[in-house]
Order: C-alpha cells, then structure tokens, then sequence
C-alpha cells in the first residue's frame, strides 16, 4: 500500500506533458463533481465517503476533485504570508459574449464553445483577465473564490521566476556549477550542471519518471519526499534535500537536450534557499505575495523537515493566482511599483532553444520551448504559460493583454489530455476581446448610459445595459434591475418588454429610470460609432448613448 501511496504523491503532482492513461471511460465532470460524490460530507463522513492521505486512491480520479482544493486538511504545510497591506481589487466587467467563443479542438472535429470546454476540460475553476480586469469568473466542483487548490507544477514556475528573479539581480550567477552554491550536491548530476540548465531543465540526470517502471527512480524520490514516517528498516534519503545528493548524471551532457523533471525544481528552491537564507515559500511571500495584494495566505506541501515542495505543492485561491499573473503580465509591476526587475520576466519571455526542446518530443506543442521553468509557445502573441498536472494553468497572452488562470481536476494527469480543448480556446478568448476593443459588438461587457434623449444622467448613477448572446437584456434601469429580451437584425434592434424589481428611490432616480424605461420601449436600432459609443435610437427621436469602460 505505501508504494501506492507514493505513486499518488509523485506521479499526480509531477507530471507534465505525457498522458496517463485511463483503464475505462472516466464519469463526466457533473457526475464526478465532488458534492454529488458525497466525499467528506458530514460529522463524520460516511467510511466509503472518507479520504485520508493514507488511502493509496486520494489522489485518483474520483477522489482528486475533492483532494485538489484539501491538501493542508490532509499533509502538513508551511504558510505563504500575503502581508498585513490592503487587498488589491480586481475590478470586474464581466463580458457575457465570452462563453459563446467557438473554437476548433486541436484534434479537429467540431467546433466547440468556451463553456462546453468548461466541462470537457473538468474545471474547477477558471479567470479571464483583459486589461487587469476580471471579465470571465465561473467556480465548480470543489472551488469557490475563497477556496484554496493545488496548483501542481504551475509551481514550478513560481520557482523559476524566484531563481531568474535573483539571476536579474546579480545575487545568483546562472553560469556557475551548481556545486559552487550548493557544495553538498558536488557528487551528484547536478554538481557539474549550470544554474542555466538546472532552469531550463536540460540537465543530464539518470533518473527516470516512469511510473510503469517498479525500479524507477521516481519512487525513491516520493518515499524521501514524504511526510509519513519511514518503514522500519529504510536507509535511504529523508528528505528532498538529500534525495538530489543522489541523483546521477547519465550518459549525455549538460544542455543537450530538454527533460521535463521535477527534482530540476527541487534544485532550484535548494538554489533559492541558499542564495536568500530563506525557504522558497518565505522567500516568495517577502518579493511577490505580501506585496500584490493577495486575499488569502497561500501555501506549499513541505516534507518531513518542513522543505517546501519546490516542484508541486504550492495552493491558492484563483483571483490571487491571477493576481500573480497580472504582476508577469505587467513585467513586474504593480499598482506603480517595480515589485520584480523586468529583466526576470524578459528573460522568460525570450524562451529557450526550439531545438532542445524539440527532442521531448511534446507532439502538441510544435515550436515551442523552456525557460526559467516556464512554457513559452514562440506564437505570434508572445504567449507563455505555467503549466500543471490535471489541468492547472497561467496563460499570458501579452498581445491580448489578457491573463487566464485555470484551477482542474482532469482525470488524466498530462497536460496532453487538456491541451486540444485549451489551447486553441485560450488563443479564441485572445482574438475575441481583441475584436471587440478593436470593432465592438452589441452583446458582451456591460454598456454604461451616459445619455438619455438629450439630458444627460444624474451622476454616478448606476444605469447600465448587458445584451446576453441568448437574446436576453439585463442591466440597471437606475434604481431597480431590468430584465428583457431583444431581437437583432442586422443594425435593426428591438426590445420586448422590460420588467424591474420594485424598488423606491429617490424621486430623481425614479424619473430617470421612468424614461429610460419609455425610450427602450420604442428602439428601433442602433450603431456603435468611431468613439466606441452605442447609441440606440428610439422612434420617437429620442437616442440612448452608452458606453463600455
């Protein structure tokens, strides 16, 4: 049991393009979805509704879409502090257009929409941010906004952007030997591999994470890396740090060729440690977390002496993993404050060699390659990514100026299960919000009215209207909701009749809202002008102007 155990610590938690595969069709994500499941639902749960770290199958499919958002119930951690500051607002315009975005899945077949991906993709959770503005939010299964999940090895590049961060500031030198900083790892693959190459992940290790393999070296590393007391009789390493002492070097070199493997970051949070005095977990909570406003402390999974899992085990909300990706996309500012030098996220952004990484042999992801243990795509957006088991993503799309950050529970752990139904829909999501900066549509993001027939809106009043993709029409009539449905035809435009809660406000509210009820009965069209302002035109003459901010 225990070496089942194992296999569920390291091979779920470490994987990061190959895919597992399942023995039979997996259950749907509505009916794997944890609460219909039952897990871990009352005082005490029910002993078949009950996961425990020991269980060999906590982490499998079902089981992993109610683990992924329980780590710190189920393994010791060590906290990620986000400060005493206040918390930086994420400032919403919810585009309703987006879940109407169709696609072509990588693998052909039919088109598909952006919110039956949501389902086919099993997430838990995904945020679209255009502009440092939330405009896509949805929650499922185990998640809401407070909740906190694993973020599997989109870890790893949290790690490396520390590394490169130190790099940027000449406190870390990427062309020394490893052994130069880390004497303690002199006698093993990584004492003669550069700083460089540790991030890049072209080191030459004889290590293998083949979990069809009952001698590869992936289970060595999980039984050191676990928290859970030793069998009797174990004499080998206790701990993440001693299991890279016995890491060796195979038979290529240094540089040769790109190799995705997680004990490459466990070097790197060693590097970071030493370099800084500091863990990993508190050194990132002193550059990034405790500065960009973060909601909630995050955390990392630690070993048996409390070492970070600088690999896999980091855990936090989504708004403030999207948080942290606005901070990248910013090139590492936030609200007017150089938090990161730039020159770190430059360096990501450049990529590695094409031809390194050509040799995985990551069939999906033709072109691109590896940098300061980010996925960078050489696309003609500039996009780049962290990228985790199960589904976990950063996307950075700088020509879009968008962010998406996605929390799932995909029953296959590679990234080669998700990958046909994501990236293609996350390049759709670019190109749309681009359009609609560039030639906006009547439906999507909200429209403000800053103009009813000629006499203008009382100030800061909350009049607004949000034409649904569906036909329908929500919004503010100045002191109730309004709800409604349109028909559009071509530049045509008419509106069935709207209904609104029922209640009072002030008397200068109530007749604002009383004509601008009047002259939505009787549009009749409308235009989108060179400004970017609608403006819809009643039959009577009278012209509704609005406006997206």
């Amino acid at each position: 049991m225990r070496k089942a155990i194992c296999t569920a610590l390291a091979a779920s938690l470490t994987f990061g393009g190959a895919t597992m595969a399942q023995e039979s069709k997996p259950l749907s994500a509505q009916a794997s979805n944890p609460v219909t499941m039952g897990w871990m639902q009352g005082f005490p749960p029910a002993a078949d509704k009950t996961i425990r770290f020991t269980d060999p199958d906590y982490f499998a499919f079902p089981k992993l879409r109610w683990t992924v958002c329980h780590f710190r119930e189920l393994m010791p951690s060590t906290g990620v502090n986000n400060g005493s500051g206040k918390v930086s607002p994420l400032p919403a315009d919810i585009d309703a257009g987006i879940n109407a975005v169709e696609f072509t899945p990588l693998d052909g077949g039919d088109p598909m929409t952006w919110d039956a991906a949501f389902d086919t993709n099993y997430t838990d959770g995904i945020l679209v941010l255009h502009k440092g503005r939330i405009v896509y939010e949805r929650y499922d299964g185990c998640l809401d906004e407070n909740t906190l999940h694993g973020a599997m090895s989109v870890t790893k590049s949290l790690t490396g952007l520390m590394a490169e961060v130190l790099v940027a500031e000449g406190k870390l030198d990427e062309t020394a030997p490893i052994a130069d900083i880390i004497p303690e790892l002199a006698g093993s693959a990584f004492g003669d591999a550069t700083v460089q190459q540790v991030l890049e992940m072209t080191t030459a290790l004889d290590y293998s994470e083949d979990y069809s393999d009952p001698d590869a070296e992936v289970w060595t590393y999980a039984e050191a890396g676990s928290p859970l007391p030793k069998p009797e009789g174990y004499d080998g390493p206790r701990s993440y740090f001693e299991y890279l002492q016995t890491v060796q070097k195979n038979d290529a070199e240094h540089g040769d060729a790109f190799g995705y493997k997680t004990v490459n970051s466990d070097a790197a949070g060693w590097l970071i440690a030493r370099t800084t005095g500091v863990s990993a977990a508190e050194y990132l909570s002193k550059r990034i977390w405790s500065r960009i406003g973060a909601e909630r402390e995050a955390f990392y999974t630690v070993d048996s002496i409390g070492t970070p899992f600088a690999g896999g085990g980091f855990n936090a909300t989504l708004r403030d993993l999207g948080r942290f990706g606005q901070l990248i996309l910013n090139e590492g500012a936030w609200n007017g404050e150089q938090i990161i030098p730039a020159k770190a996220i430059a360096r990501i952004r450049e990529g590695g060699s094409k031809d390194t990484f050509a040799k995985a042999g990551y069939d999906l992801l033709p072109g691109w390659s590896y940098r300061g243990m980010w996925w960078v795509s050489h696309d003609d957006h500039g996009s780049f990514a962290a990228r985790g088991v199960h589904g976990q993503t950063i996307w950075i799309d700088p020509t879009a100026d968008m962010v998406i950050v996605r929390f799932a529970s995909n029953p296959v752990a590679g990234n080669a299960a998700s990958d046909p139904t994501s990236l293609p829909a996350y390049r759709a999501v670019a190109d749309y919000l681009m359009a609609q900066e560039s030639s906006p549509k009547l439906s999507g993001r909200e429209w403000f009215i800053e103009d009813i027939g000629g006499k203008g809106v009382i100030d800061n009043s909350p009049a607004s209207l949000l034409f649904l993709p569906d036909g329908g029409l929500a919004g503010n009539a100045s002191c109730n909701r309004l709800v409604a449905s349109y028909i559009l035809d071509g530049e045509a435009l008419s509106i069935g009749m709207a209904g609104t809660t029922m209640m009072m406000c002030a008397p200068a509210l109530m007749e604002q809202e009383a004509r601008l009820m009047e002259a939505l009965s009787t549009v009749e069209g409308y235009t989108i002008d060179k400004t970017g302002a609608l403006l819809l035109s009643a039959t009577d003459g009278v012209v509704i102007t609005a406006r997206r901010r």
